[in-house]
Order: C-alpha cells, then structure tokens, then sequence
C-alpha cells in the first residue's frame, strides 16, 4: 500500500493537471462565420471574462504542489529489506547529500513559501547570533549584518560546514564577525565572542534553528541544550559591560525562533507521513512525522508563540526560558540538563538495533560500487568511440 498510494497521488495529480489543460487551450473556437454586428458590451459579461482565468491558475498552482509533494512522497517510499531504523541516529546522511542538498529542495521551498519563512524568521536576529544545525547555510543571504554584533554558525557534518562557509563568502564577502564550527548542537555549545569578564554571561541574545528537529536523535534534549546557551541577567541587578556599551539591549529577552516540519492538522496527512518515515530518514536523514509542538512541550521551554501552514505541517515557533532556568536554580538547571543529555546519548548507544557503524559501512560499500560501474561506462564508451 506504501508504494502504490504516492501513484495514487501523482495519477490524481495529472487528472488535475490535464483537466485544467483542457479547460484552457481546448475550449471550442470561434466560428469562421462573419462576426455578428456589434452590440452594445455586457459589463457583467466583461467581468465574468476577467476572473475566468483565476481558477485556472490556482488549478495550475495546486497540481504543482501535489506534484512536487506526491514525487517527493513517492522517492521516500521504500526502504531497503532488513533495515531497522527504530533506534538509530541518521542524521549523518548529511555527511553523503552536503554537495547536492540545495539542488535537491530549493524548487519546493521557493514555490510552498519555506524561502520567505526562511527570511522572515532570520531577520529576527538580533545582537550574537547563534544558528544551531545550519547544513549547507540555506539562511546565510537573509542575515541584516547591522543588527547582529556576533554570528557562529554550527553542524556537525563538516561536509555541511564547508558548503556554509562557501555560501557566505559568496553572499557577504570575508567571514568577518561570522564563526563556522564543527560541532553537534547536543554538545556543549561555544560561548558566544566576547569579554570573559565574571560579569558577562557569554551568552546569545538570538538562537536560530530552521528543519533541526526532523534529523536529531534527542528533539527535546537538543531545544534544552540551546537553551543552555541562551542570554540571561537579572534585569534588577547590575547592568553588563555590553548593555552599558550598547552592544546589547537587555530589556530584550533572549529568544530561540524555529521554523520546522513535521505533524499535521489531519489525521490522514499523519498516516502517510507515518507510513513514509522510516524510508525518508534512510535516505535523507530525516524524520518528517514528528510532533513539532509536543517536542516543544517536552523540552520545558516557554512555548511564546507557534504559527502553522501547509496543512499543519510546517511550524513557526518562538521559545525563551524557563522559570528553573533562572535566578538561583539557573545553575542547577543548567547541570542537570548536561547530565541528561550525556545519560540518554550513552543509553541510545548501547541500544541501538542497527549501530551507525554498520549502516555507514553499507553506505561506502554501496559507493564504491557505484564508482567503479560508472568508471566501467566511460571505458566502455570510450573504447565505442575509438572503434
């Protein structure tokens, strides 16, 4: 059933498109007859003829989502016989698809509206930055340098990292006030540039993360752990060195702004995405079903602000701190979150079913092979050419 319902769509999809097809360029023509003689225009015949072609286009525009969204359905369809994928990181997927990541999604993030989320949430930014998962720097462009002190771009493919640094070169020139690290978001986070006076917290004032949650093994640990990176004083006590300077504004609390997919409004969205997942993680490294809000939930983060679209399926959210993540418990919050993250990473290493180890050995013997039939191709296309 898996396989055939993404045909379903896709046969449901050119029905649409052809119908619409049809509607536009095979209507009757005109007779050849000479034209009757004018009469006076019917202004609310003119009126009908100027909207006539506006459900044309939205046919046009809502066969190119389903189409765009059934090929996508349809490549995550099938997963390779005796892979278990219940207790297994994929997230180093990324390691393989960095070089061709953009080419892969940047047609359906432009026409579903991703792109313009995408610049909407960024511009946010504010003070030191911190964008946690970043992959290929898909938000690099988006960046208001003016109103940004500090930016540190964070993933923990290398592969990923390299790309980011190549795109923001391009779009802004030397890196700059920009730092790109290596590194896991559920490690302990850099300190953000700057004084390491005892008074400073060294913290961000704005943590990004766009399609992060879809590929971490531990969703509600990783917002907990960038939270632990968040800026935060006590607004009655003294004011900071940066505050004092300018450099921050310290009547604006410190954010963490998501946009992600996952979960929709209607149950039988979630069915197809269920059934799909295990395939799309295997081959992309992410799992698209998630329940974005109850991840949210789970961290025990304040939850300021959630805005949904597509369905349901892609999440705008805005979260800042917790109560116990102040004042006097502020310390003992922040251990106990490093103590769980350590605990639950050292359990999902023991438990795995299918370690990453082996699935990555799969993964290179696979490649080779697909090296060596290609390089046979060009030798066989070669010695056609000479004969």
């Amino acid at each position: 059933m898996v396989e055939v319902l993404p045909l379903l769509v896709l046969l449901l999809d050119s029905c649409l498109l052809s119908s619409v097809l049809f509607h536009e360029f095979m209507r009757p023509r005109p007779s050849k007859k000479p034209p009757p003689r004018p009469t006076a225009p019917d202004p609310a015949a003119g009126s009908r003829r100027r909207k006539a072609p506006r459900p044309v286009l939205v046919g046009v525009f809502l066969a190119g989502v389903i189409t765009c969204y059934g090929f996508y359905v349809y490549q995550s369809s099938s997963l390779p016989e005796g892979v278990d994928l219940s207790n297994t990181d994929v997230s180093y997927r990324y390691n393989a698809t960095a070089r061709t990541f953009d080419k892969g999604v940047d047609f359906t993030e432009r026409h579903i509206g991703i792109t313009k989320l995408r610049k909407e949430l960024v511009q946010q930014a504010r003070g030191n930055v911190l964008e946690a998962a970043v992959g290929t720097g898909r938000n690099s462009e988006f960046y208001d340098l003016d109103r940004i002190k500090s930016l540190t771009l964070l993933d923990q493919s290398k592969e990923m990292i390299e790309v980011a640094s190549a795109k923001w070169r391009e779009t802004h020139g030397q890196e700059g006030n920009c730092r790109l690290i290596t590194r896991s978001a559920l490690d302990p986070l850099p300190a953000a540039p700057g004084p390491t006076d005892e008074a400073e917290d060294n913290g961000y004032d704005t943590i990004i993360a766009t399609m992060s949650l879809c590929s971490t093994p531990l969703p509600s640990l990783f917002l907990r752990n960038l939270a632990t990176g968040l800026s935060y004083k006590e607004r009655s006590g003294a004011q900071t060195a940066s505050a004092a300077s300018g450099d921050r504004d310290d009547d604006v609390p410190s954010r963490i702004f998501l946009l992600e997919h996952g979960q929709s409004h209607y149950s039988w969205i979630n069915k197809l995405l269920d059934r799909t997942a295990p395939a799309h993680a295997w081959k992309h490294g992410c799992w698209w079903n998630r329940n974005i809000g109850q991840i949210a939930e789970d961290s025990g983060l304040e939850v300021m602000e959630i805005r949904r679209k597509d369905f349901g399926t892609t999440w705008w959210l805005e979260l800042g701190l917790p109560e116990m993540a102040k004042g006097e418990q502020r310390q003992q919050w922040l251990e106990g979150t490093r103590q769980e993250i350590v605990k639950r990473r050292a359990e999902r290493a023991q438990n795995e079913g299918q370690t990453e180890k082996e699935l990555r050995e799969g993964d290179e013997a696979r490649r080779r092979l697909e090296e060596l039939e290609k390089w046979r191709r060009e030798q066989r296309d070669q010695v056609k050419k000479k004969s």
